[in-house]
């Protein structure tokens, strides 16, 4: 798969797969694009994208503190480098901060926002447990994280460890300036700017994220939202059959 140069001669690797509408997918903190590994069956449908952000995987390292708006600012560039007009952006988690973020400050370049465990700002102690405690790790036991976001995401072993292999190529420095801003960053007032066509997927009681949808109900009332009961957070690698029809379906009924 190829390296694309973007600005200041800085390289992103990227996987593509499929034909069509193009689908781009945005990582959380270190996890790099593998933890898109059954998306890549929308290939089916769509044209399919999937890029390390700089500091994460097979990318060079970020030319400067990562935050959720450089990051922001270098998916446009991506997008600009791949010579598309508009884009699907997928979320996941504090990616879902990043495509938040080109959609209200560059909407020329987005189609749709499809978002899985969003959230427009840390909103609860769990939530601020859960970044603190990724960067507490990132400075003591590195090792111990990745191995906790890796048995989180899947019982599948194979995908435990291409998960864990990936995760380990991540610069740590970039990793925790990804979760820091993440943890303060906050767009609620920014979110009645959004009005491209918006898909919002959460999972049950145990999704930290869920109780952010209030923001966005009120907020986009032109959103839609599905809650896929009794699963926690990582629903493109636990529940990838159900995620992979809502983006099928919605995407494609939006299209025009």
């Amino acid at each position: 798969m190829p390296l694309i140069s973007i600005a200041s001669r800085k390289h992103l690797y990227y996987e593509e797969y499929g034909q069509g509408i193009p689908i781009i997918f945005i990582h959380p903190p270190g996890m790099g694009r593998k933890v898109f590994y059954y998306q890549c069956l929308l290939s089916e449908h769509f044209r399919v994208i999937f890029p390390d952000l700089s500091g994460h995987g097979d990318s060079d390292h970020a030319d400067q503190p990562a935050s959720i708006s450089y990051y922001a600012n270098e998916i446009v560039q991506f997008i600009d480098a791949l010579h598309i007009d508009k884009a699907v952006l997928f979320g996941y988690s504090a990616g879902g901060l990043i495509a938040q973020h080109i959609g209200f400050t560059r909407p020329d370049k987005v189609s749709h926002l499809v978002l899985s465990g969003a959230y427009p700002a840390v909103h609860n102690v769990i939530g601020e447990k859960i970044h603190k405690t990724g960067m507490n790790l990132l400075e003591k036991n590195a090792g111990l994280l990745i191995k906790i976001l890796a048995v989180s995401h899947t019982k599948n072993k194979e995908l435990r460890n291409l998960l864990t292999g990936h995760m380990k190529k991540a610069d740590l420095a970039h990793w925790h300036q990804y979760y820091q801003d993440s943890l303060r960053y906050n767009c609620i007032e920014q979110l009645p700017h959004l009005h491209m066509p918006m898909l919002f997927m959460y999972g049950g009681l145990r999704d930290w994220t869920f109780s952010a949808s209030g923001y966005y109900r009120k907020a986009c009332s032109h959103a839609e939202f599905f809650r896929l009961e009794y699963q926690g957070h990582q629903l493109p690698t636990k529940q990838y059959k159900t995620c992979n029809e809502l983006v099928t379906g919605f995407v494609l009924t939006h299209h025009s």
